[in-house]
């Protein structure tokens, strides 16, 4: 059985993409254990991972997001929907969340921003070189407009690749599918580890996927996506003619020629790019260099993300924290200027 865009293969199909009918949200059933099929109650923590098919946003919370994408487009704000609903959107699965991530480029925040204070959210700069938020009551959207670790800023090629959704009963764009497995890429906190939806994303639309702009976009990091094409590989042995064959030919070339040669840099650990915790005691006690901290300093002082936090449009702000693992560095590092070199 062959598989069209965005439909995987054979009798796989009809387990991801059937839509059986709703009949209480997932937090009001009790959901059944492996072991021995004895029902039992998730915790909120396991809610929050917990996968399944069936798409349901409350009342209240569609409500909320329903007003914020109103008006950015009302404002013509470019934007595209990531997180969990643009996973839902690519693969079928979905899992319960109390946030709306919203992608722009820098220099549409301030005028999303402004946009959203309009519509009656409170305002608040979180981390001024990639992160704000739109908060109302319990429910809050996220503006995101960079990746945490300062690897790189949204461009325009987010929205340009993007495809049209629906969300809230309001038109959107969806992120496009090899942008979100970058982005997932460098997310391996313990607490918070986006394998599944990068395999999740290559098993539905791997065939499909632009590999070339997905390698082009990994550039220096190939190591991570070569690490999740060998996952997948693990994961659906059954699938692996998903991924093009250059693929990981490609990059096991890559591979092969780094076996048994030492970078020059012994000091360096790019551990912090894909989880700021648990390499800490890296960087703080055994003195490794922290690319991550190097990164998120130069991102902030790009004019854009200067303006970003200068801007009166914010509420509140967050910015001045010392103790925020991204203005950790080394005991016996030089001090970096806070000024545009």
């Amino acid at each position: 059985m062959s598989s069209t865009a965005g439909e995987p293969r054979g009798s796989l199909a009809l387990v991801l993409l059937s839509s059986p009918p709703r009949v209480a949200a997932i937090d009001e059933v009790p959901v059944p254990s492996l072991k021995g099929r004895r029902p039992r109650r998730l915790t909120a923590e396991e809610r929050k991972s917990l996968t399944h098919g069936d798409f349901w946003i409350p009342e209240e919370e569609r409500g909320i997001y329903k007003r914020a994408l109103e008006a950015l487009n009302a404002a013509n704000v470019p934007y595209v929907v990531a997180g969990a609903y643009a996973i839902y959107e690519h693969t079928g699965i979905y899992r319960k969340t109390k946030d709306l991530d919203l992608f722009f480029e820098p220099a549409a925040v301030l005028p999303a921003a402004h946009a959203l204070r309009d519509a009656g959210f409170v305002m608040r700069l979180e981390d001024p070189h990639w992160l704000a938020k739109a908060v109302h009551g319990e429910y809050f959207v996220d503006i995101i407009y960079a990746m945490g670790n300062g690897v790189a800023v949204i461009d325009e090629g987010w929205v340009a690749n993007s495809r049209q959704g629906i969300l809230a009963a309001t038109p959107v764009r969806i992120a496009p599918a090899e942008e979100l497995i970058w982005h997932r890429l460098f997310i391996g906190e313990r607490h918070r580890h986006d394998m599944s939806d990068v395999v999740h994303l290559m098993l539905c639309l791997g065939d499909t996927l632009d590999w070339e702009r997905l390698v082009m976009r990994v550039g220096e990091h190939w190591p991570l996506l070569l690490s999740q094409v060998l996952m997948f590989n693990y994961v659906y042995p059954g699938y692996r003619s998903n991924i093009p064959a250059w693929v990981p030919e490609r990059l096991l070339e890559r591979a092969r020629a780094e076996i048994g040669r030492d970078q020059e840099n012994l000091d360096l650990t790019r551990g912090p790019l894909i989880s700021q915790f648990s390499f800490m005691i890296d960087v703080r006690e055994w003195g490794f260099l922290d690319p991550r901290a190097e990164l998120v300093r130069a991102a902030r002082n790009r004019p854009e993300m200067r303006a970003i936090s200068q801007a009166d449009v914010w509420h509140e702000r967050s910015d001045d924290r010392s103790d925020h693992p991204d203005d950790v560095a080394p005991a016996d590092a030089p001090a970096t200027s806070s000024s545009t070199s």
